[in-house]
C-alpha cells in the first residue's frame, strides 16, 4: 500500500438536473447541496470534502450549465466556467436517460449545450472524469455507445457508469478522481465536511422547500439572506437558535404567492425548513421568515454580489 497522500479541488459540472447534487450528498453521507426535480437548483459553488486513507477531494457543486437568459443565469453560468480554471481535476456528470434515447434514435448522443461545456473542459486542461449517471434507468446494451460518442467528444481520464443514489458506484466514481489528485497534505481537518457556514445551510435549506412548494417559475425570481442568527441559547440546558430569514421576490404578485392564502404557503415553507435546519444544528430552532419584493434583484449586481452568485 502506497504511503503517498493525495489533496485537491474538484468541479462537479454537468447539465442542470443530472445528479450533481445528489452524488455530492451521496459522497459525504449527508445532505449539503439542494436536489429537486427542477433544474438549476443549485446557485452556489457548494463545497464538500472527501476525506480517506490516501487522499482528500473539496468537491466543488457548480450550477448546473445552461441557457443564459438573465443576469442571475449568467452569473451562475460564470461562477460554473471560473471554478474550471481554479479546481485540479473536474467530473463530469451525464444524464444517461436523454443519452440512450437519442441513441436509439440514431441522433447525435451529444447536445448542443453538452458540445459547448466539453469546449470549456478542453479550454481549462484540466484531467476529467466522465460519470454516466442513472445507469440503472436505461437498457445496459445502449450504454456503450454512448460511451462511444462521449470518448469520441474527449478524450477522458476515465469513464464510469454510475448510479447517484449507489454508495458503491459513488465510491468508484472517487477512486477514478483520486487517482488524478496532485500529491499533497490535507487541505481541511480529515473531519471537517464542508467549508460552507451554518448560515449558508439555513438559506439553502429554506431555498430547497421554496422549490417543493411553489409552482412553475417563481422559485428562479426568489432569494433567502439571514438577518439575525441567534446562537446565545446554544449552549445552555434547553438550547435554541433563532433564526430570522428574509425572503426576496421581484413584483407583488409573486409575494401573494410565497405567502399563500391566509399565509398558509408561507407556514409550510417554515414548517419544512425549520425540521431540516433542526437536524442540522442537533437542536431546537425558532425560525421566522418574512416575503420582501426588491423589484429586479435577478438584474441588480449589487444584490448577486451579497448572494455570492456574482463576484
Amino acid at each position: 500500500m502506497s504511503d503517498v497522500f493525495h489533496s485537491g479541488t474538484v468541479a462537479l459540472v454537468g447539465r442542470p438536473n443530472v445528479g450533481k447534487s445528489t452524488f455530492l450528498n451521496r459522497v459525504l453521507g449527508q445532505k449539503l447541496s439542494i436536489t429537486s426535480p427542477r433544474p438549476q437548483t443549485t446557485r452556489n459553488r457548494v463545497v464538500g470534502i472527501v476525506s480517506q486513507d490516501s487522499f482528500q477531494a473539496v468537491l466543488i457543486d457548480t450550477p448546473g450549465h445552461h441557457k443564459a437568459w438573465s443576469r442571475l443565469n449568467r452569473g451562475m453560468v460564470k461562477l460554473a466556467e471560473q471554478v474550471l480554471e481554479e479546481v485540479d481535476v473536474i467530473a463530469l456528470l451525464v444524464d444517461l436517460v436523454p443519452a440512450v434515447a437519442q441513441a436509439r434514435a440514431g441522433k447525435a448522443v451529444l447536445s448542443k449545450g453538452e458540445r459547448v461545456l466539453v469546449e470549456h473542459i478542453q479550454r481549462s486542461g484540466k484531467p476529467c472524469v466522465l460519470a454516466l449517471n442513472k445507469v440503472d434507468a436505461v437498457e445496459v446494451d445502449w450504454v456503450l455507445p454512448v460511451i462511444d460518442a462521449w470518448r469520441a467528444a474527449h478524450d477522458f481520464a476515465a469513464i464510469v457508469p454510475m448510479s447517484a443514489f449507489k454508495d458503491a458506484d459513488a465510491a468508484r466514481v472517487m477512486e477514478a478522481v483520486a487517482a488524478l489528485l496532485p500529491e499533497g497534505p490535507a487541505l481541511f481537518p480529515t473531519d471537517q465536511l464542508t467549508e460552507g457556514s451554518e448560515r449558508f445551510f439555513v438559506t439553502e435549506i429554506i431555498r430547497e422547500k421554496m422549490f417543493r412548494r411553489l409552482r412553475d417559475e417563481l422559485p428562479y425570481s426568489v432569494a433567502v439572506q439571514i438577518e439575525q442568527f441567534d446562537e446565545d441559547n446554544r449552549d445552555s440546558d434547553r438550547p435554541r437558535v433563532i433564526i430570522y430569514a428574509r425572503i426576496l421576490v421581484e413584483r407583488r404578485s409573486q409575494k401573494g404567492i410565497v405567502i399563500g392564502k391566509g399565509g398558509a404557503t408561507l407556514k409550510a415553507i417554515g414548517t419544512d425548513a425549520r425540521k431540516d435546519i433542526e437536524r442540522m444544528l442537533g437542536c431546537a430552532v425558532h425560525l421566522e421568515l418574512h416575503v420582501s419584493i426588491s423589484e429586479d434583484w435577478t438584474r441588480n449586481p449589487r444584490v448577486l454580489r451579497e448572494l455570492g452568485i456574482e463576484r
